[in-house]
């Protein structure tokens, strides 16, 4: 059922608009759309917060058209839902499409992995390790958001290793939900950074010695842990789900 009323909260929606900067070069829609789609999985724009078409197209001194655009896609992509004479505001989390997410990333990495562990360079292997030295270096800074993004460079480099680089992209809509538990657990969740990393270092070990047998085990557990610590969140930020 929609609201009666959406809270404006333009304060805040303004102030996340700070850190946007406009490249004239490119389209506005998708700048808008990237920056609004991170913010909401990262959880800088919470779970009922209003967006305001106006508002947005203030702060960011850009026309409303390219703004109403870039809502309709986060609408599509269930980010946001959007109430006739009421307002846009940041959607929860479905339960439901966790399962969804969780079923093509394990499906689809597992395949990648045990096929890409034949033919893995020397120079990708060595390209994979730096990027767990990096994440390694971000728990120990304690850096969540470094760690997130040096994950999701981690998993889209394996695709790209193995000539898959559209898999990956295709993939991209599907997880998106996925992803947003995922921040909650690095953000929320003590030592979920540290046990993920003891996770990427055994895959890493397992890729290195061409160990076809237990990578695939190893690939669907990492993925599935979201899964066994998804109670735990939600008892902590209810609000940030629904059934």
């Amino acid at each position: 059922m929609p609201p009666t009323a959406v809270a404006p909260q333009e304060d805040s929606v303004v102030s996340t608009l700070k850190g946007f900067t406009v490249n004239p070069d490119e389209s506005y829609r998708p700048q808008i759309h990237r920056f609004l789609r991170d913010a909401i999985v990262r959880g800088v724009l919470k779970p009922n917060t209003g967006l305001s078409e106006a508002a947005i197209a203030d702060a960011t001194q850009i026309s409303r058209t390219p703004v109403r655009e870039a809502l309709a896609q986060l609408a599509d992509e269930q980010l946001v839902n959007i109430y006739r004479k009421v307002g846009t505001i940041v959607a929860p989390i479905p339960v439901s499409l966790l399962e969804e997410g969780r079923f093509a990333r394990s499906t689809l990495e597992c395949a990648n992995h045990v096929q890409l562990v034949q033919t893995i360079t020397p120079e990708q292997l060595a390209e994979f390790g730096q990027i767990v030295e990096g994440q390694r270096n971000a728990v120990a800074a304690g850096d969540v958001g470094l760690f997130f993004e040096l994950d999701e460079r981690m998993h889209r480099r394996l695709f790209e290793f193995a000539g898959r680089a559209h898999v990956w992209e295709m993939l991209q809509p599907m997880k998106r939900q996925f992803d947003r538990v995922r921040w909650l657990l690095l953000d929320r969740v003590e030592d979920h950074a540290q046990r993920a990393l003891r996770e990427h270092e055994q895959i890493l070990a397992q890729m290195a010695s061409r160990n076809v047998a237990q990578l695939g085990a190893a690939v669907a557990s990492h993925i599935d842990r979201v899964g066994s610590h998804l109670p735990e969140v939600r008892a902590r930020v209810p609000e940030y789900f629904s059934d």
